[in-house]
């Protein structure tokens, strides 16, 4: 055996060793005398990161304390699909009160074992739960859908001369594609193209992001997780090239994108762990509607609005500035 080869068997050992004592580590500290509530994140980024500081944070406020009065046990994925089904079946082995999935892939890991072994599911942060198929008796939560009219509104107000608008998405993320199909609809109405690029990893970013370069007016992505991911990579060839690149959520436009129409992701959390709380004090999830209507707010970054020479909407009173 060579040593390259064998530095590589010795590599793949101390993954898998390390992988199956972190899993037997995070499970044998459950109390069964505790409802358990179990949180699976399928990549680590800063808007599902707020929504999951919000959820635990109004989890304290609705009077369920971790430690105290309840379990909670939290997993992210980054990004990993695999293992967030190996986190999502570690965590159903220890017949948890509710789980809780936060993004589409993360709740549908979940919903095969919500739906035969009634297990209350609670997503968050979910653009399309129909699409999804995140339904059924057991199934409720919180959408981050918003209508694709005040996101163009904005971004016209901006560049008044947007004919073709890029967009940067993950063609996996099912909520993703069922956003962009319904966002084109409207988008060609305003007069404005849609010009696709697919972006299965971060590690793309840079290289799909400059493929735009000279095709169109302007960069987008919506709720996608890879592209929130890969947010600095993708503001950076941007504004190298002097493109604006708009955004769904309040944490891009703190890490460069120009603006967004986004949801409070903390207030968001704080709303999930009602739904949450309603569930543990013994409601069904079947008597539970999906939430559709969080807060919204306007959201510019300040440094790329003037790095890009954009003009100031008329309404800047009701604009969160950042950056």
């Amino acid at each position: 055996m060579s040593m390259k080869t064998f530095t590589g068997w010795i590599s793949g050992v101390i993954i898998i060793i390390t992988f199956g004592f972190y899993f037997f580590h995070k499970s044998v500290s459950v109390s069964s005398n505790k409802p358990i509530v179990v949180i699976s994140q399928i990549i680590d980024h800063n808007t599902l990161n707020t929504v999951h500081k919000g959820l635990v944070d109004g989890l304290k406020d609705e009077g369920f304390i971790d430690g105290e009065n309840i379990q909670i046990f939290y997993e992210n994925a980054h990004g990993n699909y695999t293992l967030s089904k190996q986190i999502a079946d570690k965590f159903i082995s220890m017949n948890p009160a509710v789980m809780v999935g936060l993004s589409t892939q993360s709740a549908q890991s979940f919903l095969n074992a919500s739906l035969s072994k009634n297990i209350p599911l609670v997503f968050s942060a979910v653009t399309d739960p129909v699409a999804a198929k995140l339904s059924g008796a057991t199934v409720t939560g919180v959408s981050d859908f918003m209508s694709a009219e005040p996101q163009l509104e904005l971004f016209l107000k901006l560049l008044p001369n947007l004919r073709k608008l890029g967009v940067l998405y993950n063609p996996s993320e099912i909520n993703s594609v069922s956003f962009i199909e319904k966002f084109e609809q409207v988008a060609l109405k305003k007069g404005i193209t849609l010009v696709r690029a697919a972006l299965n990893s971060t590690a793309e970013a840079t290289a799909v992001t400059a493929s735009l370069i000279g095709k169109v007016d302007a960069l987008y992505f919506p709720n996608d997780n890879t592209a929130m991911a890969a947010v600095k990579a993708i503001v950076a060839v941007g504004l190298k090239h002097r493109l604006p690149v708009f955004a769904n959520d309040t944490a891009s436009v703190e890490q460069g994108a120009v603006a967004a129409v986004a949801y409070d992701r903390y207030e968001m959390g704080k709303i999930t762990a009602a739904v949450v709380a309603k569930i543990l004090k013994g409601h069904s999830p079947a008597t539970i509607p999906v939430i559709y209507d969080a807060a919204t707010q306007v959201v510019m970054n300040k440094a790329s609005v003037q790095s890009l020479g954009l003009p100031t909407p008329a309404d800047a009173q009701n604009i969160s500035w950042v950056g």
